[in-house]
């Protein structure tokens, strides 16, 4: 292979691994923190309550990120 493919070959890796890391954040983060922010300012609008919306929230974020870990938990 020549110097030009090892360095296509290096960066291609290093894209991989960048891409991994940011879906990685974003799944196990961003998806359950949205989805109790979501369930939060519901409880809010159905007048449920600030501590039962707080507690929603919770909730809901704990659960999710349990679906989310065992969703993607699977080797590549």
């Amino acid at each position: 292979m020549t110097d030009e493919a090892v360095e296509h070959a290096h960066d291609a890796e290093e894209h991989k691994k960048s891409y991994d890391a940011i879906m990685g954040a974003a799944t196990e983060i961003g998806v359950p923190f949205s989805m109790a922010l979501a369930m939060f300012f519901t409880g809010l609008v159905t007048r449920s309550g600030v501590l039962m919306a707080i507690l929603m929230g919770v909730i809901v974020y704990v659960l999710a990120h349990i679906v989310v870990k065992l969703f993607f938990s699977h080797p590549h």
